[in-house]
């Protein structure tokens, strides 16, 4: 096979010197609770059970029943396909499944309270991991434009994986019968790492060889408080719920970061980058999180529940993630920067549900939602897996066993976008992309299996309103 690139002293060991990020700019890929996941998260009004310490405090204490609530298996396949990546009908793709952490929600309960109430979160609020691999071998006469090179074997590896735990305590309390206020605040960790291996082989016919290779990693701890302050209107019919998300006050974060580069050559006319071997640890990193404003309510008609919300999430200003010292170096470059940055740009979000009752016992569930990207490009950075916007359609069903309550249902996300950035990625390289836009297909399938065990003095389902108002305490 003969190569028609020109050009360029850069082999694709040398592809890249900065992470590309995977879909951490999304604020609705999941739910929190069995109910909010078939309901698309559109239970800012009235969220009718212990889901109310994420979705809105206010709410928590106008509940007539709280239940230990376990969203206890959830599975989720995602694939991600670049069209046409390595050539004409030749996707670069990657999938993945994953047994995703579960939800786990329930009341506290202390003779001081009053007529206030309590409750408890832990959840997942991010994490995923993205693995992009790329192997290439090429035979022909001066590849790459160097004289001799016949031979050319290139491996690459990309690795991006956001973990992030919120546990959160919240407290709330009825100003009346119909109106209730509450405060959750969450102490988030989040774990980041990013990871970039190349690895490129050549020779040539007169035994000229080259070795070229660059390896670069990342890794992020931060932890940080923020709260959800929410207030709930309920009425028999109808609800409405008003949330604010603060944004996160960092307590502590730290980092490392590598970056490593060598060309070894023997009989070829090829002049490289000077060597680096950097790894610096103890790094200062930083991380913060948007303001956000959520408004949402429901109506019941005759069986039948509607819910909306929308979630308005302001700018993150770009900040560096990991504050790093400058790389000395040889030749023309003089200094590299190490540094990773983040930001986000302001993104609406919107939600409809509806919850249906068939008879006393079961409940139908169907929803559709955004979850529409914040991703930015940034300084040093590539947001190649970062920018498709996705739409989300759930449904499911909510039904009694003994003394318990099963939520079964599933989730499909998906996106596509065109895009340049895998053009500008390759472009670093002195290869030429197969075209100069690509489209990206983002697919997510999730399988939700839940229980809600009753542990109040009532068992009766509150998964919908009933014709009464919700018992205060």
């Amino acid at each position: 096979m003969k190569t028609r690139w020109r050009g360029g002293w850069l082999l694709i060991a040398f592809l890249l010197a900065s992470p590309v990020w995977a879909q951490d700019a999304h604020y609705w890929t999941r739910q929190f609770g069995n109910r909010a996941w078939l309901l698309g998260g559109a239970l800012l009004g009235d969220p009718a059970d212990i889901s109310a310490v994420y979705y809105n405090p206010g709410a928590l204490v106008l509940v007539s029943n709280l239940e230990l609530e376990l969203t206890g298996n959830v599975f989720e396949y995602s694939r991600l396909a670049l069209v046409n990546g390595l050539g004409p009908g030749r996707d670069l793709t990657t999938s993945r499944f994953d047994a995703l952490p579960a939800f786990i929600a329930g009341p506290l309960r202390f003779k001081w309270l009053g007529r206030a109430r309590m409750g408890y979160a832990l959840l997942t609020r991010q994490g995923f991991e993205t693995l992009l691999t790329r192997r290439d071998d090429f035979s022909g006469s001066n590849l790459l434009g160097v004289q001799g090179l016949e031979q050319l074997s290139s491996d690459v590896r990309l690795e991006h994986g956001v973990k992030e735990l919120w546990a959160g305590v919240s407290w709330a309390y009825p100003l009346s019968k119909t109106l209730g206020v509450g405060i959750t605040p969450f102490l988030a960790g989040r774990q980041q790492h990013g990871d970039f291996l190349a690895i490129s082989q050549g020779s040539g016919a007169d035994g000229g060889s080259v070795l070229a290779a660059v390896n670069r990693d990342y890794r992020v701890q931060h932890l940080r408080l923020l709260a959800k302050v929410g207030v709930c209107y309920q009425r028999e019919r109808w609800a409405l719920g008003l949330t604010v998300t603060t944004p996160g006050l960092g307590l502590l974060g730290k980092g490392e970061v590598g970056l490593e580069r060598a060309l070894s050559q023997q009989g070829l006319p090829i002049q490289g980058p000077a060597r680096i071997s950097d790894f610096q640890s103890s790094v200062r990193a930083r991380f913060q999180s948007p303001l956000s404003v959520g408004l949402g309510g429901n109506v019941l008609l005759g069986g039948t529940t509607l819910h909306a919300a929308v979630e308005v999430f302001a700018r993150v200003p770009v900040f560096r993630l990991l504050d790093s010292d400058p790389i000395p170096v040889e030749g023309p470059e003089r200094v590299l920067d190490s540094d990773i940055f983040y930001g986000s740009e302001p993104v609406v979000n919107t939600a409809l549900g509806v919850e249906h009752r068939v008879g006393d016992r079961l409940r139908i569930f169907l929803s559709v939602h955004t979850d529409f990207s914040a991703a930015i490009k940034l300084p040093n950075t590539s947001t190649l897996l970062a920018t498709s916007d996705l739409y989300h359609v759930a449904t499911g069903l909510h039904f009694p066993v003994r003394t318990t309550r099963v939520t079964v249902g599933t989730d499909l996300g998906w996106g596509r976008q065109s895009t340049q950035r895998f053009s500008e990625l390759l472009a670093l390289t002195g290869l030429p992309p197969p075209s100069e836009t690509q489209r990206l297909h983002v697919f997510h399938a999730t399988l939700i299996v839940g229980i809600t065990l009753g542990l109040g003095r009532n068992t009766e389902d509150t998964s919908a309103r009933s014709d009464s108002e919700a018992e205060l305490p």
